[in-house]
């Protein structure tokens, strides 16, 4: 899920090298007007994706051409997860599911209130975790029931979710909030971070992360956020919205000021993919499918094209 911006919140505001785009990344081709506001695949064909004003896509050739469509939920969902071709769930005024490719859907949990659901982690055998505001859930039984985990406090919030594992998870959002979970989102411990908001988010595996923050910089923790070490800028010191990984070392980034970054060394140095001409914002990036696919404003959809073309798979 992307982080503290979205195109619902749009937020002004390292050294990356000059490229408004190269061949590695291809804009796809959509059917309608769509500001993305997140990504994901339920394999390498099929992804789904959410939109500003209701409106959502879905792909069948990997992401290179997206269908829109209106999901009737008459509010800008904020949150994407595709289980399956046909199974889809949205999220921000309440928890969404459908079964018929987003043509009909159905509010779970009772979690349709003033307060925006920002990012749902899928564990195993019903198993979610939710934050929403301020607030984490768990369901045992895929969204139908939630129980409180995390009540509301002031000053610390959240829009993203990240569970290296089953059971050790980071919520990360504004006010420099982290919180560390070691049993599934059942308990949580409020980690020290000292470095003001969180932009977006990624952790490697239980101990290993990395943090951007709104002022431009990035962090690492190499023991499960008890520390924190400053990398350096971010790149462009650019706002960045989302962080995605292949490994410790090879990460990819989007930013508010609308490009596209990839670093192969645990952000030492950063090399720029494309730079949107007309400065949209790219605000998710998702590696689910295989080939990496970013989106955001007007409709700006990135997808990977080396990876096919080296042949990773």
């Amino acid at each position: 899920m992307p982080g503290i911006a979205t195109p619902l919140l749009m937020l002004a505001l390292g050294t990356a090298e000059p490229a408004a785009h190269n061949s590695d990344w291809l804009v796809a081709s959509l059917d309608a007007s769509c500001d993305v506001t997140d990504i994901d695949f339920s394999d390498r064909q099929h992804g789904f994706a959410t939109c500003v004003f209701g409106s959502a896509m879905t792909t069948d050739d990997g992401g290179l051409s997206w269908t829109v469509f209106d999901t009737g939920l008459a509010q800008s969902l904020v949150f994407a997860h595709a289980a399956s071709t046909d199974e889809l769930y949205s999220a921000r005024l309440g928890f969404f599911h459908s079964v018929d490719r987003g043509q009909h859907w159905q509010a779970l949990g009772g979690l349709n209130t003033a307060s925006t659901v920002f990012d749902v982690y899928f564990g195993d055998a019903g198993h979610l975790v939710a934050i929403q505001g301020g607030t984490i859930f768990t369901s045992d039984d895929a969204g139908a029931h939630w129980d409180t985990r995390w009540p509301s406090v002031q000053d610390i919030n959240f829009d993203e979710l990240h569970f290296p594992s089953a059971a050790v998870g980071y919520a990360t959002g504004g006010h420099g909030s982290v919180l560390r979970t070691i049993d599934g989102g059942v308990h949580w411990d409020v980690l020290s971070f000292a470095h003001g908001d969180i932009g977006a988010s990624d952790f490697f595996d239980d101990d290993h992360g990395v943090v951007a923050t709104a002022a431009g910089e990035l962090y690492a923790t190499a023991d499960g956020g008890g520390s924190w070490q400053l990398i350096g800028p971010s790149p462009d010191a650019a706002l960045l919205m989302d962080i995605a990984h292949r490994d410790a070392a090879h990460w990819y980034a989007v930013s508010y000021q609308g490009c596209l970054y990839e670093t192969r060394d645990a952000g030492a140095g950063w090399e720029t993919g494309y730079c949107d001409a007309s400065a949209n914002a790219l605000v998710s990036i998702t590696l689910r499918g295989g080939p990496a696919v970013a989106g955001g404003n007007g409709g700006v959809v990135l997808w990977e094209n080396r990876i096919l073309k080296d042949g990773f798979d």
